[in-house]
């Protein structure tokens, strides 16, 4: 199985907020995309990849500050009903995962500012990428 299948399934398994995600090249191309089942999309798929256009330049204009910061680990977009994350790989591909913005459990109140286990997913993204 190709080790970004794996990444994909890997993160749909650990985390069932996550609705939708997608490897796509530096051309916007996605290349392979899980979706959650039974789950309806609440962006048509078309402008889906619209969105993954939008993020390539974004990337690539921060790879201009690398050398004072260091690299780039994520960037998520927070909306009322999802998160939108980026991250990039390597081999000039990027991750995209879209995540429900849910209600908090403990209090039944909006939590928009949860940030998705963004340590847990780039540990499933840093173990898949050290296999060859």
């Amino acid at each position: 199985m190709e080790k970004y299948e794996t990444l994909l399934n890997m993160l749909m398994d650990f985390n069932k907020s996550i609705r939708f995600a997608a490897i796509y090249d530096k051309k916007g191309q996605i290349l392979w995309h899980s979706q959650r089942d039974g789950v309806k999309n609440i962006v048509p798929y078309e402008e889906t990849k619209q969105t993954l256009l939008r993020t390539i330049p974004a990337w690539e204009e921060n790879l201009k500050v690398t050398k004072g910061v260091g690299s780039g680990l994520y960037s998520i977009t927070s909306y009322e009903k999802i998160k939108r994350i980026s991250i990039p790989l390597d081999d000039e591909k990027l991750l995209f995962v879209s995540i429900n913005n849910e209600l908090s459990s403990k209090t039944k109140t909006k939590n928009y500012g949860h940030v998705a286990e963004m340590g847990k997913i780039l540990s499933i993204v840093d173990f898949v990428k050290s296999k060859k």
